[in-house]
């Protein structure tokens, strides 16, 4: 299915719509702003680029700024189930395949939030040699002792059923983050930019697909590639110029796993929110610019 269509204005993000067309026709939206070296911006669920808008807009007069919407969100194409597996290990594959077509001729700056923080590392750990730096924001590779995900989470995963019903029929899950992943309500026209993908439930299964990816426990189809990713980082990545950018009144990504990330890497550079929830970059944008600037500038 082809991608839905993408309003004529979105506040705040006026950039030149592109498209990567994989080998099996399936076209990736993303965004291409700025000249310098790259900036690669991936984005989590119900989110797409518009998530990055401040920091493209901000960080484009000295770098390249890519950021690409995942396969059946944002506006990219909605493959049905028949066509792909949307599983973590499928994006990871897409990522890859999107940057190899850019054909970039230097390292880049990986920034990841939320899901996109697998789905990045999981690219940057076969490839250490391609990353410059990388920039973590309210993600988690493993869950630290003593976390529990929240009951709101949980809710959309009791049964398939019941999550299919909440997330792609009823698009509570895209606009309760809206609600709650912001400490300050969004504005009217940020939220809109956050739903105007998913105005149809047609538009919506990868939402619903993305929560069934989670993988909590063994036996989970993601469960031993997120393992081995986690892995991956502590050999091949855990020594870049690392920056950890944190809200820390995430209602998913709570402080237990930002201390966790903190213990685990205390040469990294660090931004702590305290006033920030799940969506920082719509609480904190200067703040989060005028560190990202220093920190890339920098490496």
């Amino acid at each position: 299915m082809a991608a839905p269509p993408r309003p004529a204005a979105l506040a705040g993000y006026p950039f030149a719509p592109r498209r990567y067309v994989r080998p099996d026709g399936l076209a990736l939206h993303y965004a291409d702003e700025g000249a310098g070296p790259p900036v690669v911006l991936v984005h989590g669920n119900p989110t797409w680029s518009f998530f990055y808008r401040r920091l493209i807009t901000g960080l484009a007069q000295d770098f390249r700024c890519l950021a690409l919407d995942h396969l059946g969100l944002g506006f990219s194409d909605r493959p049905a189930a028949s066509q792909y597996g949307f599983r973590l290990g499928d994006r990871v594959a897409d990522l890859g395949g999107w940057l190899d077509s850019l054909d970039l001729k230097e390292p880049v700056h990986l920034v990841v939030h939320d899901w996109g923080g697998p789905i990045g590392l999981g690219w940057a750990g076969a490839a250490p040699e391609r990353v410059a730096s990388l920039t973590l924001m309210n993600t988690a590779l493993r869950r630290p002792p003593g976390y529990r995900p929240p009951w709101r989470l949980g809710l959309f995963r009791l049964t398939a059923p019941l999550g299919d019903l909440l997330a792609r029929r009823l698009n509570w899950f895209a606009r309760g983050t809206a609600f709650f992943g912001s400490m300050r309500p969004l504005s009217p026209e940020a939220k809109r930019g956050f739903l105007a993908p998913y105005g149809n439930p047609e538009d919506r299964l990868a939402l619903a697909r993305f929560i069934e990816d989670i993988p909590l426990a063994p036996g989970h189809p993601s469960f031993e590639l997120l393992s081995r990713l986690d892995q991956r980082f502590g050999e091949a990545l855990s020594q870049k110029p690392l920056a950890l950018v944190w809200g820390l009144r995430d209602f998913v990504f709570d402080r237990r796993i930002f201390l966790d990330w903190r213990e685990r890497l205390p040469q990294a550079e660090t931004l702590v929110l305290p006033e920030a929830g799940h969506y920082l970059l719509e609480d904190e944008p200067e703040r989060i610019l005028k560190f990202m600037r220093a920190f890339l500038r920098k490496h």
